[in-house]
């Protein structure tokens, strides 16, 4: 029995992510695609990461606002993350598709 040495593969995978104007619904469908579970929000012009977002979070968010936007999403949390520091739990009300009907988001 000869040794052979093995050769590691390459394997070419896609990158993987998601721009500001992705809803909710796109993203879990790609992350049902892909397999994956967290992915990058990437801005489309400079390609920097903004943030991410995970499968948990986003089904949290699907049942009443599968359209909201990435950039709604991450906006929100940063707003959290600021006004959250003060010591009181900010209410952050996202308003999808300026339809007028108002539904509440809490991270």
């Amino acid at each position: 029995m000869t040794r052979r040495a093995v050769e590691p593969q390459v394997v070419a995978m896609p990158d993987i992510i998601l721009y500001p104007r992705d809803t909710v619904m796109r993203a879990l469908e790609v992350m049902h695609r892909y397999g994956v579970h967290l992915l990058p929000v990437v801005d489309d012009r400079h390609g920097e990461v903004l943030g991410h977002v995970s499968e948990e979070e986003l089904h949290r968010i699907w049942s009443t606002l599968p359209l909201a936007r990435m950039t709604e999403i991450l906006t929100a949390r940063a707003t959290l993350a600021s006004e959250g520091s003060a010591g009181e739990r900010p209410r952050v009300v996202l308003v999808p598709g300026g339809l007028g009907v108002r539904s509440t988001w809490l991270h």
